[in-house]
């Protein structure tokens, strides 16, 4: 299974180590494997979270099927560029993408939507959202560890 985050901005991240930067400004766990050019229709992303591989996908959408998606939520009336982030659903790509997402978020002060919550999020929003989450991989893990004696991804 495939989750999603929405990226929307009136600019564009140029690369990976444009992104890259962003992330590690944060001090986020994330890391991009590869140097990516980002003006592509759609590309693969090959990270790492805490050392764990994790596999994303970036692609380009359009704001009339955010706005089927999400019919409810009250979109801006243009908006430049909107980027679909999808990975694996796992604890690593969880945490892995929504750090990247609230980098990308940051850097371009744009806004972000997940399949989740389904609410448009701030650049502050979506890095609360992102320590949030990776809090939440931790205490995942202590609570396997605690269980069955050691790390299960």
């Amino acid at each position: 299974m495939s989750m999603e985050i929405y990226l929307l901005s009136d600019q564009d991240v140029p690369s990976t180590q444009a992104w890259q930067k962003a992330i590690d400004a944060l001090g986020f766990d994330v890391r991009f494997l590869d140097d990516e050019t980002l003006q592509t229709k759609e590309v693969r992303l090959r990270t790492e979270y805490l050392k764990t591989p994790v596999l994303m996908e970036l692609s380009r959408s359009g704001l009339a099927e955010l706005r089927e998606i999400f019919p409810k939520v009250a979109f801006p009336e243009h908006v430049a560029h909107i980027h679909t982030l999808r990975w694996s659903m796992s604890f690593e790509g969880s945490a892995a993408a929504y750090q990247a997402a609230a980098a990308y978020v940051g850097l371009v002060k744009g806004l972000m939507i997940d399949s989740e919550e389904g609410n448009l999020k701030t650049p502050d929003g979506a890095i609360e959202l992102a320590r949030s989450v990776a809090a939440d991989v931790s205490v995942a893990h202590e609570a396997l560890v605690n269980l069955f004696g050691q790390a299960k991804k």
